[in-house]
């Protein structure tokens, strides 16, 4: 069983911490997990300094809210201890040679990864980490970053916060994954013909944005404007087609000046994409089922990690909260904590292929020995 400190780690502001709490910290020598709420990202560099100068192992991102039990926290920041962590391992787009190799996998069970999810390259930096792990290792994570999708440091450890770049922490738990997001069919299927990275230039030989708005509007009664892509996209992402799985949800979030649709995540060239829809109750059922997923019946994990997209939780708004009280009625006995954020892209993997990058979507770990 994983034993963390039950006591509430949540904190408004970095002046709460008390010198009580920071030598409580350093007699666990556990690794502490950060994870900061966009809004109070201008506490980061202070936080960063204060566990530094205390010799506090640490390492942690910037996430647009942070989620402690069934509360989706918009400031502050949370302290999740964290045993079990063997090794904290960081990579930068900027430097090939800080992907080498890692000397010694024995006994790694688990991996977090959190990436800042604005990096040029996701797919080619997720392909780089996994490909120095071995394919039995379970990984987890999510995408730092903000609302603005523009670049900036989001990812941390005691040495220092970065972006364009990534940190693994390999943990000797054993653990078990939930991946699911409710999403179902709303029109398609339809072909990417042509896209660049993180933009779909084409759907069918036409132009995406122009190909996306007559197929909404014809079905539903939404109506584009110049200024309200992002409400509609929200209820319709594309979903890329995955065998003997769900599709892997992309999330629209803009339209360039070429008709062309900006998506959170890359989207491969000739992929299968369908066009996807929701209610609420449905993403809410999903959400029930990842930790149903996630659950163990013989070790008891003292917490649910999650990594929830901040566009359902933009679509879900006051519904979320339902969302998270679902996963938490799951583990009810048990009184489980749960922890976690809204991400942009969500990381998982569970030891059987590669690692995947998703949006509009829910992954869940819990740990246990």
């Amino acid at each position: 069983m994983v034993h963390l400190n039950p006591s509430k780690m949540y904190f408004n502001k970095v002046t709460e911490i008390t010198q009580d709490k920071i030598d409580n910290l350093n007699k666990s020598n556990n690794f502490l997990l950060i994870f900061i709420a966009e809004k109070s990202a201008t506490e980061a560099t202070a936080l960063i300094d204060l566990l530094g100068s205390n010799g506090i192992k640490f390492f942690g991102g910037i996430y647009p809210t942070i989620i402690e039990d069934t509360t989706n926290h918009h400031h502050g920041f949370i302290f999740i201890e964290v045993p079990h962590v063997k090794e904290i391992i960081t990579f930068s787009m900027k430097d090939e040679s800080t992907f080498k190799e890692i000397e010694n996998l024995e006994g790694i069970n688990t991996a977090m990864l959190l990436i800042d999810a604005m990096v040029s390259e996701t797919d080619l930096l997720l392909k780089k980490v996994y490909g120095l792990l071995n394919n039995q290792i379970n990984i987890i994570g999510g995408g730092a970053g903000f609302m603005s999708f523009k670049q900036q440091p989001c990812i941390f450890t005691q040495d220092g916060i970065f972006d364009d770049g990534a940190i693994l922490a390999l943990m000797t738990n054993k653990s078990k994954i939930g991946v699911k997001h409710g999403w179902e069919v709303f029109a398609g299927s339809f072909i990417a013909t042509s896209t660049e990275k993180n933009i779909i230039k084409e759907l069918n030989w036409r132009p995406a944005y122009e190909v996306y708005k007559e197929v909404i509007e014809a079905n539903s009664a939404n109506e584009f404007t110049e200024t309200n892509f992002i409400d509609i996209a929200k209820i319709f992402p594309f979903g890329i087609y995955k065998e003997a799985a769900e599709f892997v949800v992309r999330d629209p979030i803009a339209i360039n000046d070429d008709g062309g649709i900006i998506c959170i995540s890359e989207v491969p060239e000739n992929s299968t994409l369908q066009i996807l829809t929701a209610d609420p109750e449905k993403l809410i059922l999903a959400a029930r089922e990842v930790a149903i997923q996630t659950y163990h019946e013989e070790n008891v994990a003292n917490y649910l990690m999650i990594f929830n997209c901040i566009t359902r939780v933009m679509y879900l708004d006051k519904k979320f909260e339902d969302e998270l009280t679902a996963i938490r009625d799951v583990y009810k006995r048990e009184q489980c904590k749960i922890r976690g954020v809204s991400t942009l892209g969500e990381i998982a993997s569970s030891g059987m292929g590669f690692v995947d990058f998703y949006n509009k979507t829910i992954v869940a770990s819990s740990l246990y020995n």
